[in-house]
């Protein structure tokens, strides 16, 4: 019995490694817009949360607020990010929840300022992937400062809840 060969597909089926390529690329792009589409909706509320909190507490880079007396200094504070940052929207994203902890912890602790605010950055490879992604940790000491409103704005010192704002 002879054996059967393989019989041509001809010119018809050219198109399918084609088309395959095609919807790779599709779903790549539809999937990079919807992660982008969701870190924009989280940046937007953490933005919000932010300014609420405005009001209640100061962060300062500097040892102590400009002007102002220290009633008494609480303790040391810490907030690390939630996300793992490999991009540079996931990457502002990170930075606004870690100073987001950090003045929560601040306000649980009963502070109206947090002083010395220093942002570390702790960048590793991901297992498995060529990819380096980061974590943002802020950190500083939290206190109660006499007046939460200081002479300072003129200086552009204070960081009041915005990341790389100056006042």
């Amino acid at each position: 019995m002879p054996i059967a060969a393989a019989t041509p597909t001809g010119d018809v089926y050219w198109f399918v490694p084609l088309f395959g390529l095609l919807l790779i690329v599709v779903v790549m792009f539809r999937w990079g817009r919807r992660c982008k589409a969701r870190t924009s909706r989280r940046l937007d509320e953490l933005e919000r949360e932010l300014a609420t909190l405005r009001s209640h507490i100061l962060l300062v880079t500097t040892s102590a607020v400009p002007g102002v007396r220290t009633v008494k200094t609480l303790g040391y504070v810490e907030a690390l990010s939630d996300t793992e940052a490999a991009s540079d929207g996931e990457y502002r994203l990170a930075e606004k929840q870690a100073l987001l902890g950090l003045a929560r912890q601040g306000l649980a602790m009963g502070a109206n300022a947090i002083v010395g605010v220093r942002k570390s950055n702790a960048h590793y490879d991901q297992a498995g992937s060529k990819w380096r992604v980061s974590r943002v940790t802020y950190m500083g000491t939290a206190a109660i400062v006499a007046d939460q409103t200081p002479p300072i704005a003129a200086s552009g010192i204070c960081m009041n809840l915005s990341i790389a704002t100056h006042c």
